[in-house]
């Protein structure tokens, strides 16, 4: 008969090989994202399959999903269930890139400004700051909402 035996990992590899703090390995047990897979001599050990799971967290995490969903992740009954989960997180990074899009898009306009002083003299960031004032409303009366439209004041830069 061949016995096979397959390497266990300590707590202080596995968390080297996935580039976390022992503490973290630990926090994830108390949560139940992991389970160590062995003790010897009362110290966890760590198959390569765990050490996949500990890696695939971190990714998750890297994604911006909090523990809670990759928590829902890990534990989803079916395919549609974790992908729901995902969609949810894809939507919301949807949303943060065409933000950041935004926002790199006037900096990069503002460096390109020959004027003194980009909150006053600059075409760019006055379009962007015309842009935000013109999606609030501008006035307020006790019996409600009133709205005023001023025209973006005019530049000249």
């Amino acid at each position: 008969m061949f016995i096979v035996s397959e390497t266990l990992l300590t707590i202080g590899e596995a968390a080297e090989r996935a580039q976390v703090a022992t503490s973290t390995i630990r926090y994830y047990e108390r949560r139940g994202l992991l389970v160590p897979d062995a003790r010897v001599s009362g110290q966890r050990r760590y198959r390569e399959s765990t050490l996949r799971r500990l890696i695939f967290i971190g990714m998750l995490q890297d994604a911006g999903l909090a523990l809670d969903d990759i928590d829902g992740i890990l534990r989803a009954a079916d395919v549609a269930e974790w992908k729901e989960i995902a969609a949810r997180r894809l939507a919301a990074l949807d949303g943060e890139i065409a933000r950041l899009g935004r926002a790199r898009a006037y900096l990069a306009g503002a460096l390109r400004c020959r004027y003194d002083h980009p909150a006053t003299d600059c075409e760019v960031m006055g379009a962007e700051i015309d842009r935000r004032l013109a999606t609030h409303v501008k006035g307020t009366r006790s019996e409600g909402t009133i709205t005023e439209d001023v025209g973006p004041k005019s530049r000249r830069s």
